[in-house]
């Protein structure tokens, strides 16, 4: 029976970092009204509002390429566990 590859620190770290950089992406929207309201020119304001808008999907795709093939087939393993239904037992 073949066995799962050993989960390494090198993946838990990864796996830390990239939590923490897709909570930051949406972290970032809480400074968006900060910005707004700052003294700064229009056109300074549109262009940083618009990078802050766009931050969760673009530490997304850094993480994806931190995280690297493993952790895309861990996750791939894991999370289509949610989704399945129970097939024994009555309701």
């Amino acid at each position: 029976m073949p066995r799962a590859p050993r989960v390494t620190d090198t993946f838990r770290w990864r796996l830390a970092m990239g939590a923490v950089l897709i909570a930051g992406g949406y972290a970032a929207w809480l400074l968006i009204p900060l910005v707004v309201a700052s003294d700064l020119s229009p056109s300074v304001k549109t262009a940083l509002a618009a990078f802050l808008g766009a931050t969760p999907l673009l530490t997304k795709v850094i993480a994806i390429a931190l995280l690297g093939q493993p952790t895309i087939n861990f996750l791939r393993r894991h999370s289509f566990k949610l989704f399945r239904r129970d097939s024994g037992g009555a309701d």
